[in-house]
């Protein structure tokens, strides 16, 4: 089993999109998810300034594995955000830059726990129509209070969207209570079979030792123990990509970082996936 190992450009805002290529390169990643956010990707630019950037990214020896768009999350995207014409123009921006994966959102529109939901439902399933003639898969990803984070959460949304280019983008969910961190093997086991997308971030301990975990940790000192929560995975079955999504916080350059972070992952995928 071979995963595409990937950086979401995110963590490297500080830098073209081309230069984020050369990073995960150079730290034996294959490509990047492309975020929705100047320098890296405008999604107000033609389609052909996106092409340009794909032929960038691929000059510099990597690959677009996904495009992070802000479909479906009205905070950050505006109302356009869960309009359906921003569904078919978030497609047409992952086709121009070759990215075989759409990553969207599933976000409550006025901010409470059950409202939009059907007009959610129905932009994503637009996304996946729009997507499915081009090859591209939709990924939603899972983001505490959206219509994606508990697992019961999850599998409605699934059944309400009902596209079979509709798929989770697995994460451990965001701000998990520390006492939940032995649990996420089986939150793993649970839920990847859904999954055509993997997002990997560790965090810090929690200062009273159970409450929610901040981010900013390392892969490999983080109290996630991403060894058993692979492990889980991939004995579930899941076989996409992996990708850093954010670094740890240490004050060292993030080419340091991400070094450290991808080695690491090349090691444990090699003990995971060894005969």
């Amino acid at each position: 089993m071979k995963h595409l190992l990937g950086l979401c450009s995110i963590s490297a805002m500080d830098r073209p999109l081309a230069a984020v290529a050369e990073l995960a390169v150079a730290s034996g990643l294959d490509g990047i998810e492309a975020t929705a956010r100047a320098p890296h990707v405008d999604p107000a630019a033609p389609l052909d300034v996106h092409r340009a950037t794909a032929r960038a990214v691929r000059d510099a020896g990597a690959r677009v594995i996904a495009y992070g768009s802000y479909l479906g999350r009205a905070e950050v995207g505006g109302a356009s955000a869960v309009d359906a014409r921003a569904a078919e123009q978030a497609v047409r921006i992952a086709e121009a830059l070759g990215a075989p994966l759409l990553r969207v959102w599933a976000e409550p529109i006025a901010g409470a726990p059950e409202e939009g939901f059907a007009e959610v439902a129905a932009l994503l399933r637009a996304a996946c129509d729009a997507a499915a003639p081009a090859g591209i898969d939709v990924v939603v990803e899972r983001h505490a209070g959206s219509f994606a984070d508990t697992p019961a959460r999850i599998d409605r949304l699934f059944a309400a969207v009902a596209r079979p280019n509709f798929a989770l983008n697995y994460q451990v969910l965001d701000l998990l209570p520390q006492r939940e961190a032995a649990a996420q093997p089986d939150d793993a086991r649970r839920l990847v079979p859904l999954a055509r997308y993997y997002h990997l971030k560790n965090v810090q301990p929690a200062k009273d030792g159970s409450g929610p975990m901040p981010p900013g940790a390392s892969l490999a000192r983080g109290v996630l123990d991403y060894r058993a929560i692979l492990a889980a995975a991939f004995a579930a079955g899941y076989a996409g990509p992996l990708t850093i999504e954010f670094l740890s916080w240490e004050p060292k350059p993030v080419e340091a970082k991400l070094a450290e972070d991808a080695a690491w992952l090349r090691a444990l995928l090699q003990e995971l996936e060894a005969p």
